[in-house]
């Protein structure tokens, strides 16, 4: 609600109605005053003109008769010079002398003979001879007559402009319903305008906006038809943007399937040596079996020694394929992935010459995907073997919280640099990987935020490196138990 109420967040197609409509009225104000300006102008400039022929008629009809005291032609003067002008609308017309006493007038009932004009009505005390005021429904005139070396008389006339005020009235209207008309459409007019020039912008944040929730798409061709050349090179490079993405988010796959692989390659290698040596002894009892399988102590031994080859040579094939085969439904961690951790990772600590030390409080089983947890341990622990020096230790600790597992990785290496710390430590590494190396710890980081999860990596006082890892658990049943 707040933002509605706030103009800076009204969308383009409500703000530029709305400047339209605001100037409209604004340019409409100023025309109509000018407009009624004129208009009270001219009606003033005609109604003086016409008013003055009015007094100087009359003025000419009725000094003769003032001049001879006679009322009567006076007021007969009055009543032919309004008959004679109708068009001027006269309501009253007094003749009163020098000291405001009425002489004669239209309406004698109203204004007898020597009686005194009323204040409101002696025009002549405001000093002009005529007052029209625009709008008003009366109009003022005052004319003196004079006679050589006095004054005999003066005309105080009142005149109906009730039809001036309706035509201004009318002229009012006018105005207001064509500015209201014109506002109306021309700030429809920029509506429709304004939405027709965003809806290829409206096209672009819709498929930005499906870009950030999820796989970016391109914005079809009819809608590159159906815009100008502008917003067209515009979605143009949108799409090649979004093709490059395409193409880094496959590259990007592809070179963690190659990770992954090469990762197997290196551990086949190490592994080759740890099945070749039960082959060895498994074909030596063979031969004592051959030789010797008459003697119930020896056949009892070369079996016993036959079986304990072949479960190690079984165990060490059903880790490989546990951890490097995708499985349909995930697995909850247990305590024997770590036990699978130390048998793949054995087997290149003791070429390198380092001691593997696992320290592991997992009792239970825990909500957590199994493959994709060994995945992350297992590729910072051959990164931790890889730079420890030889003689050296390498420690894997797993420990519980009431709601997330903990492992610590720590060697005595040479320390991990800064920015392969950034990237482990970053969840923005997930948008591509770094091209200049790191691509196991960038897999690890994406593997984190699949599920979640958090890195830390440290450099102790003593030396070496410790990464910390936080998995919370997907599911919130009770852990009191585990711990």
């Amino acid at each position: 609600m707040i933002a509605r109420l706030d103009p800076r967040q009204w969308p383009l197609t409500l703000k530029v109605p709305l400047a339209v409509a605001a100037l409209m009225v604004l340019v409409g104000l100023i025309l109509s005053e000018r407009v009624l300006s004129r208009l009270g102008e001219t009606q003033e400039r005609q109604l003086r003109a016409l008013v003055q022929t009015y007094l100087d008629g009359l003025s000419s009809a009725v000094v003769p008769a003032i001049l001879r005291d006679d009322v009567w032609e006076t007021y007969d003067a009055i009543v032919r010079a309004q008959a004679l002008n109708k068009s001027l609308h006269p309501r009253s017309t007094v003749i009163t002398d020098a000291e405001g006493l009425v002489i004669a007038a239209a309406d004698p009932r109203r204004f007898p003979v020597g009686a005194r004009l009323p204040s409101d009505l002696a025009f002549v005390a405001t000093g002009r001879d005529f007052s029209f005021e625009a709008g008003a429904r009366v109009a003022t005139a005052t004319r003196i007559l004079s006679y050589p070396g006095r004054i005999v008389g003066i005309i105080h006339a009142t005149f109906d402009t009730s039809h001036l005020a309706a035509e201004r009235r009318d002229i009012v209207l006018t105005l207001v319903a064509t500015n209201g008309i014109l506002t109306l459409v021309l700030a429809s007019a920029g509506w429709f305008l304004v939405a027709r020039m965003m809806a290829p912008v409206r096209t672009l944040s819709r498929h930005l906006g499906a870009a950030s929730a999820g796989r970016a798409t391109p914005v079809p061709s009819d809608a590159l038809a159906r815009n100008g050349a502008e917003f067209a090179r515009l979605f143009h490079a949108y799409n090649a943007l979004v093709a490059s993405m395409d193409e880094r988010e496959d590259l990007a796959r592809q070179l963690a399937d190659e990770h992954r692989l090469g990762s197997l390659g290196r551990l086949a290698s190490a592994l080759a040596h740890e099945i070749n040596n039960p082959l060895g002894g498994l074909v030596n009892a063979v031969a004592t079996l051959q030789a010797h399988g008459h003697q119930a102590a020896v056949r009892k031994s070369s079996l016993g020694l036959i079986e304990r080859g072949l479960v190690g040579i079984r165990d060490v094939v059903r880790t490989t394929l546990a951890l490097y085969r995708p499985e349909h439904a995930p697995r909850d961690f247990t305590m024997a992935d770590f036990d699978d951790l130390r048998l793949l990772a054995t087997p290149q600590a003791r070429r390198k010459g380092v001691t593997l030390k696992v320290s592991n409080d997992v009792k239970a089983s825990l909500p957590l995907p199994s493959t994709q947890v060994r995945q992350a341990v297992l590729n910072l622990l051959l990164n931790a073997v890889a730079a420890a020096p030889t003689g050296s230790e390498v420690v894997v600790e797993a420990s519980i919280e009431p709601r997330e597992l903990h492992v610590i990785v720590s060697d005595q290496g040479c320390g991990l640099p800064e920015p392969a710390a950034r990237l482990l430590a970053s969840s923005e590494a997930s948008a591509g990987p770094p091209w200049g190396g790191g691509l196991g710890l960038w897999t690890t980081r994406r593997i984190l935020d699949d599920l979640g999860a958090s890195a830390v990596a440290e450099r102790p006082a003593a030396g070496g490196t410790r990464i910390r890892l936080l998995f919370p658990f997907d599911r919130t049943p009770e852990m009191a138990h585990v711990a």
